[in-house]
């Protein structure tokens, strides 16, 4: 498996095979992130980059940022509350993001600080929210894929 390094990515979700998007392309506070069919806008960019925290070969820490306004990265996703079905939303207050590889060279992805149990998803093949959820080995609906878009501006 090979993480990814310092610059810009769409993140896809693997099981619903859609992007993690900001809606409407919105910044204010509070904004939800879901899932939408690949489009290529900075909507769908985010801005990786590597943190230093404690890990082991089958995590690493980063921090995912919005791609919108470019300068390598303007604000944040995080969830409201530490608790399974809690929607995912932009923020400017930072926070970091464990991944966990698998072999497929997809990840999940949980809040350092939180519940590990609880990851990214896209629960509902009906709606696109990106919600935490429990984690349930092999489940394609909490496994992302990070495709490369740039590296980061100088």
């Amino acid at each position: 498996m090979s993480f990814p390094t310092n610059g810009v990515y769409m993140i896809k979700n693997v099981g619903r095979d859609l992007m993690l998007g900001l809606k409407d392309n919105n910044t204010a506070e509070g904004t939800p992130i879901q899932g939408f069919v690949r489009n290529g806008t900075v909507a769908q960019q985010w801005v990786i980059k590597r943190q230093e925290q404690p890990g082991s070969f089958s995590s690493m820490s980063v921090s995912i940022q919005s791609n919108n306004k470019g300068f390598n990265g303007n604000g944040y996703f995080a969830a409201v509350s530490d608790d399974s079905d809690e929607p995912i939303i932009y923020t400017k207050h930072a926070s970091i993001i464990d991944l966990v590889g698998h072999v497929d060279d997809t990840f999940t992805m949980s809040f350092t600080l939180g519940n590990k149990n609880l990851v990214l998803s896209i629960p509902s093949g009906r709606y696109n929210e990106v919600k935490l959820e429990n984690f349930v080995q092999g489940s394609a609906r909490q496994q992302w894929e990070f495709i490369r878009v740039s590296n980061l501006q100088k």
